[in-house]
């Protein structure tokens, strides 16, 4: 197995997570265990992050002349490349936005450049993030010149656009609002950490390059793949083709997105392994060791152009070892490699897009079209950066584009819509359940299972939408189908009525009575959110991991978690009977039934609920009240710390 030199020695290191090493993972900073982040925290519609953010009073577009006017200014501490043509930091903010934004995975919506968290350990000091520290050092002034309203992680992602930009380069748009973490803990989980390996294990798995489940990264500390690549070995027809596509598939991206991300991406800047055993001379200008490839991949590499995918076709490629000492591919004239090409390079997973015939087809597309990659580019970039940002409604700034697909668009809300329709709505909902007494869990079961599938970690799913009409499943679609007679007769949304029904359920069963919410819309497309699966974790973890996780991505604390694992089913009635039971079964020492009730008797800290809840039944209808009005209305985002519902009760009842 071939691997960078750099990647061998941090690789080394995090080997140290194995059960026998004595020495504390490189990058935990003394955390241990699975942690909830809301854990002990009262989450609210407002809650959320407290750092830098909103926008900046000159407006995103001004922070975007200032990031072009450093650009070409060169500076001692860390020079720019391309001294011979005119030096450049495009290509390196490029990158600084490129690794901000892809952590991210779709998988549990973890990552991103929400946060800036690449500033911090353990994202900063990962082998696909060397010297990246320059580009934000690079960047300070901008950063103290707009102060708190402009947030590191807007800043980055501005950078790669003005570089774009400056560069000739297409973009769509800006969707600003990021706001700042204090620190990089929320990324632990991203690895390489005693967390990672709790949740998604790998390393000590010794299967680190062969990465799976919901990692993003093929491995542990890189952003995508190997770029030497499958294991580090130089066979672009070979796993590296799997490689690519199943790890930019954890993004959400297409094969035509890759391809225009990859190439696009690298038509600009080059590769620094400047000697083989780093550090080389004094470790900045020429002597930069940062990868451990050597060379640019076009012959204009601070100009936009489709050449990365000419030269795919142009030249005859062949391995050879880099001055970094990892193998890279040297173009030639002719088969009989004797007549050297331009002095250019690509890597083992750029040749690999004309070793499949999928990847082939779309290379040569772009090759020979480049107003298709154009295209495609811009709005594969603005995905890329923006995908962990949630809907429309969380952006800020006057270049928002339109809502695009991964985004899930929906029809406007009109804030000033007369609502009062609701209380006939709320009628004819009692009337369903007075009629069939196992409406009540029906309407629990359906709005639980919509409001649900939202991830606090990128702002996705939830009810709003009723999104929840392309699930399949015969209880749904009957519940589904029984509500949808008092939509035709009402101005009411489909989303509303859900919400609503499962509201007057839980009241109904003996529940507090809750606030609600109203003007929730109907996506027109209902299976425009089929890319968001629910989680599937590894069949290894215990029942608890895989609660506690849950519970996290969808930002509830545990107390939450545990009190709605206690909403009443079928005809239940809305009380502590389930708490009582489960203590019952612990000191019995029974077999839990559920993995549900696996994880919330085995666990300390959940169980520690179970007891509470058990003896103390107003406790749970407050907090199981309080979750759910949590779970209903965290989707219905007021820009991007602000919530729609926040302070409002819509009237049901006359």
């Amino acid at each position: 197995m071939i691997l960078s030199r750099q990647l061998k020695a941090v690789i080394g290191t995090i080997l140290s997570l194995t059960p026998s090493a004595t020495a504390e993972c490189l990058f935990a900073k003394n955390k241990r265990g699975l942690r909830n982040p809301h854990h002990g925290v009262v989450r609210t519609l407002q809650g959320g992050k407290q750092g830098d953010g909103g926008e900046p009073d000159e407006g995103y577009d001004a922070v975007m002349e200032d990031v072009k006017e450093i650009l070409t200014v060169s500076q001692e501490f860390f020079p720019a490349d391309f001294a011979d043509i005119g030096a450049n930091y495009g290509p390196l903010m490029i990158r600084l936005a490129w690794h901000c934004a892809g952590s991210y995975r779709g998988t549990d919506g973890r990552g991103g450049c929400d946060g800036g968290r690449i500033r911090y350990d353990p994202e900063l000091n990962w082998p696909d993030n060397a010297n990246l520290d320059k580009a934000l050092k690079i960047l300070e002034p901008i950063k103290t010149k707009y102060g708190s309203k402009l947030s590191w992680g807007d800043l980055i992602i501005l950078a790669g656009n003005a570089a774009i930009e400056s560069m000739g380069g297409p973009i769509l748009g800006f969707c600003g609002g990021r706001i700042d973490d204090a620190d990089g803990s929320d990324s632990l989980i991203l690895g390489p950490s005693d967390e990672q390996e709790e949740l998604t294990p790998c390393v000590t798995d010794g299967d680190q390059g062969n990465c799976t489940g919901n990692l993003g990264p093929t491995t542990v500390g890189l952003i995508y793949v190997n770029p030497a690549g499958h294991q580090g070995e130089p066979d672009p027809s070979g796993q590296i083709i799997d490689d690519i596509r199943s790890t930019f598939g954890k993004m959400g991206m297409n094969d035509y997105e890759t391809l225009a991300l990859i190439g696009g991406g690298h038509a600009f800047g080059k590769c620094h392994g400047a000697c083989a055993n780093p550090p080389c001379g004094d470790g900045i200008g020429l002597n930069t060791f940062t990868s451990g490839f050597e060379g640019p991949w076009t012959t204009r590499p601070t100009t936009w152009t489709n050449e990365y995918f000419t030269n795919l076709f142009e030249y005859k490629w062949e391995v050879e070892t880099g001055p970094g000492g990892n193998p890279q591919w040297a173009p030639f004239l002719n088969a009989g490699n004797d007549k050297p090409g331009p002095d250019i390079m690509m890597l083992t997973s750029d040749i690999a897009l004309i070793k499949d015939d999928d990847f082939k087809k779309i290379s040569r597309e772009y090759a020979t079209d480049i107003s298709k990659l154009e295209d495609q580019f811009k709005k594969a970039w603005y995905k890329l950066t923006t995908a962990d940002m949630g809907p429309i409604t969380r952006c800020l700034g006057d270049n928002v584009p339109l809502g695009q697909a991964f985004q899930s668009p929906l029809p406007p809300s009109d804030d000033d819509a007369d609502l009062s329709y609701f209380p006939d709505v709320r009628e004819e909902i009692q009337a369903l359940i007075d009629d069939d007494a196992e409406n009540r869990g029906a309407f629990v079961d359906l709005a639980y299972k919509c409001g649900s599938t939202f991830r606090d970690t990128n702002h996705r799913g939830g009810c709003n939408g009723a999104f929840i009409r392309s699930d399949e499943s015969e209880e749904t679609q009957a519940t589904i189908a029984l509500l949808s007679h008092i939509e035709e007769s009402s101005e009411a949304s489909l989303a509303d009525i859900i919400v609503l029904a499962g509201q007057v359920a839980l009241e109904d069963a003996g529940g507090n009575a809750m606030d609600f919410c109203g003007g929730r819309t109907d996506a027109e497309d209902p299976s425009s959110r089929d890319d968001l699966k629910p989680v599937v974790y590894d069949s290894r973890l215990s029942a608890a991991v895989k609660a506690k996780d849950a519970m996290s991505i969808q930002g509830l604390t545990l107390s939450q978690g545990v009190a709605l694992a206690g909403r009443p089913t079928g005809t239940d009635e809305a009380d502590n009977s389930y708490f009582v039971e489960l203590v019952e079964l612990y000191e019995s020492e029974g077999e839990a039934t559920t993995e549900t009730d696996e994880a919330l008797v085995q666990d300390e800290e959940l169980f520690a609920f179970v007891k509470m809840y058990a003896k103390n039944e107003k406790k749970f209808k407050d907090e199981l009240a309080d979750a759910w009005t949590y779970l209903m209305n965290a989707d219905r985002f007021d820009g991007p710390t602000g919530n729609a519902c926040s302070g409002v009760s819509t009237p049901t009842m006359e």
